[in-house]
């Protein structure tokens, strides 16, 4: 027999998918910043060091001291993302930019791993080492205004929110702090609380030489 608390426990489940693809279709546009170290291999010159400055499934700005030609296919490996192929649109002293070559479905991928990538630091995730590593695996410190702090599992994380499974569930519109992050609790959940983050403040975007 289906009870109340099966029928939320599946809303809610349902309305995290819901806040995740609607983050996904945010993230294939836009870009964040990750200072990540790698290396790019130059089909004719070999292999160099680089660093990513900033990246979105569709592309990325790189710092090298060595930069490709433009128009170049390069294979990049950064730790945290993988193999990325691109295509150089762009280069100058400071580095180059990218646009990625490959399907969609691991843009999709690539979204979920920035995404991952982008909230450890900021949220102060740690990752569960005896869990498989993906998205939406970790550990956080929730603190609220009084200076409460709740200890939570991830249970799924986004550009603009998150969902944390706790005993403790503090009252929804509640200010709320993880890591860097601050938000409001957005609502309860059956086995805890999800939380959206306030908006990121306005910066000037920056460009590659």
């Amino acid at each position: 027999m289906t009870t109340l608390t099966d029928i939320r426990s599946r809303l809610d489940r349902r309305r995290i998918k819901v806040a995740a693809r609607g983050a996904q279709e945010q993230r294939r546009h836009r870009r964040v910043k990750l200072a990540v170290p790698g290396r790019y291999l130059d089909p004719v010159r070999g292999e160099f060091m680089c660093r990513l400055v900033d990246v979105s499934p569709g592309g990325a700005r790189i710092a090298a001291e060595v930069p490709p030609p433009v128009h170049q296919t390069i294979v990049m490996l950064f730790e945290g993302l993988g193999r990325l192929e691109g295509e150089v649109v762009r280069a100058g002293r400071a580095g180059f930019a990218v646009r990625f070559v490959f399907s969609q479905r691991k843009r999709d991928r690539l979204a979920d791993a920035i995404t991952w990538r982008f909230n450890m630091e900021r949220l102060g995730l740690t990752e569960d080492r005896h869990a498989p590593r993906k998205p939406g695996k970790g550990r956080a410190t929730l603190r609220l205004k009084d200076g409460v702090m709740i200890k939570a599992d991830v249970i799924d994380v986004s550009i603009s929110g998150a969902a944390f499974a706790c005993l403790e569930r503090p009252r929804v519109g509640e200010p709320i702090r993880v890591g860097e992050m601050t938000g409001r609790v957005a609502r309860w959940l059956d086995n805890g609380i999800a939380v959206a983050f306030d908006p990121p403040r306005p910066r000037e975007e920056a460009h590659p030489a």
